[in-house]
């Protein structure tokens, strides 16, 4: 099978691997479709050196199940979070928070960000106790800050100030739950979240940023007592349940569709120049979606 992978030495490539065998309480993944994350490549070469297999947010249809597994999950189609499933196939445990089967009323598409950014977004709001009736900035309108200005929507926030330099991103900002949208490049962005909130500053301020200046422009805009939360590519499960789970909920409820977060397709055959476009952050592009080879899988557009 085809496979993207961090090698020993040099960047991100595709590799031939081997098909792995489900392990007893297991299940092996074709994957249909994933999600780029700005972050893969980032991770470090596997044990003893080997390479390490790319990508954390898939769907699939399983394939095969280990022992221990019921064969009726053979042909369901799934979303799986963990590690390594840019590739033609995958295996995650059959039992855990890593793997949901879907329902008919959710696509392969918003299944993705139920197990990527939307999951991430939401954990760090409520990871830093957003309330009801609050102010929340988030620094940061990529598809984590984006998936964090819906969580501040849905969990009561009283006004969501978005932090964005880049139009197209400001604009999905609005649509997302943003209620007003500062840009850096223009403003200081603590000095206007200050006179949004008639210099008590908010409650919680959300990174979702690398960007130079934000961290401490998160804190210079908070008030007393405020609350500063870093978003991570992979957080730790939430309390109170599965967070995917949780996820596919909101998304079968209508509540929010991630979807318009994505701004690029892919065919598999062309992720390494989909990952080379995005680490170089090219004007535009967000998230990419690469679609894999096999029955149902649509035409790519870029």
């Amino acid at each position: 099978m085809k496979a993207f992978v961090l090698p020993r030495t040099g960047g991100p490539a595709v590799a031939d691997r081997p098909v792995p065998r489900p392990r007893p309480g297991e299940v092996l993944v074709r994957t249909t479709a994933a999600l780029l994350c700005a972050w893969d490549g980032h991770a470090s070469p596997g044990a003893a050196g080997a390479s390490a297999l790319l990508g954390h947010e898939a769907v699939g249809v399983v394939a095969a199940v280990g022992n221990g597994v019921a064969e009726g999950l053979v042909g369901r189609r799934v979303a799986a979070e963990g590690q390594g499933p840019l590739a033609e196939y995958f295996r995650v445990p059959a039992v855990g928070a890593g793997l949901a089967a879907l329902p008919d009323a959710i696509t392969d598409h918003q299944a993705l960000y139920a197990a990527g950014a939307l999951a991430t977004g939401f954990a760090t709001a409520e990871g830093a106790a957003l309330r009801a009736g609050g102010t929340v900035a988030v620094f940061g309108q990529g598809a984590v800050g984006l998936s964090a200005a819906a969580a501040g929507l849905r969990l009561g926030a009283a006004r969501v100030i978005a932090v964005e330099p880049e139009i197209k991103r400001q604009r999905l900002a609005l649509r997302f739950g943003a209620d007003v949208v500062v840009d850096p490049a223009y403003e200081d962005s603590a000095e206007r979240i200050l006179e949004l909130t008639g210099g008590a500053g908010v409650d919680t301020a959300i990174v979702a940023t690398g960007a130079a200046g934000a961290r401490t422009a998160a804190y210079r805009g908070i008030g007393r007592g405020g609350r500063v939360a870093f978003a991570r590519c992979r957080p730790t499960p939430a309390r109170g349940g599965d967070r995917l789970a949780r996820m596919l909920r909101l998304i079968a409820g209508g509540e929010v569709d991630p979807t318009g977060i994505t701004t690029h397709e892919f065919p598999f055959a062309r992720v390494e120049e989909a990952h080379r476009r995005l680490a170089a952050r090219e004007p535009g592009m967000i998230k990419p979606l690469v679609l894999f080879p096999g029955p149902g899988a649509a035409a790519a557009r870029v």
